[in-house]
């Protein structure tokens, strides 16, 4: 069953609607039909190169010097080997078929082009797609507080009003001598009119 929606959202981006689910609901369909299952929401979703209007490969690796043509044809050939193998895995006689035929294209090519050897790094160049360095710089990292309460950056006014309660501490506040009744920077201990004891 197929269902649409005015907002076409599956037939412009592919993505099923939230008003098709409903109508699905209603026909009692317990999964979702194999038409809106897209070959990118699939576990076997493979990647496959895409060509422009002139066969340009787009998001071209720019580490293969391969020229277009032979990039087309390169995928084409990988699309088609996939192809294959899917076909083949249904029977036994059709994957012995395929083994055998690929031994001997495998054969008449070596006798066209010899294998080349890669090297280790050159053959991880290869799969990465970019050139690896041969000296590795890594800086070590800043140091960072990992354990605690993370205490809150102080600005200029936090300053400024920690200077102050400093002050405030370190000046005399005249008080009111209960000895003088006068209000002075002494108390009673320390009054200069203070009598001394006998």
């Amino acid at each position: 069953m197929v269902a649409t929606c005015t907002f076409m959202l599956f037939e412009t981006h592919g993505i099923p609607c939230r008003h098709l689910i409903p109508v699905l609901r209603s026909a009692q369909l317990s999964e979702l039909p194999r038409y809106y299952l897209l070959e990118r929401f699939r576990k076997d979703c493979k990647k496959t190169h895409v060509f422009d209007a002139d066969g340009i490969l787009l998001e071209e690796n720019t580490s293969n010097s391969n020229d277009p043509v032979m990039q087309k044809m390169l995928s084409e050939a990988c699309n088609q080997m996939e192809k294959l193998i899917l076909q083949a895995k249904q029977s036994a006689a059709a994957m012995q078929l395929l083994r055998d035929e690929l031994v001997v294209l495998g054969d008449k090519l070596n006798e066209m082009v010899p294998e080349k050897e890669l090297s280790q790094i050159e053959e991880f160049e290869s799969y990465l797609g970019c050139s690896i360095p041969s000296q590795i710089e890594i800086h070590p990292p800043n140091d960072t507080r990992s354990r605690g309460r993370i205490k809150r950056i102080k600005g200029h006014n936090d300053k400024e009003k920690k200077q102050n309660k400093k002050r405030k501490k370190k000046e005399r506040v005249p008080r009111r001598c209960k000895k003088c009744k006068q209000v002075m920077l002494h108390d009673s201990h320390n009054c200069p009119n203070k009598e001394p004891q006998q």
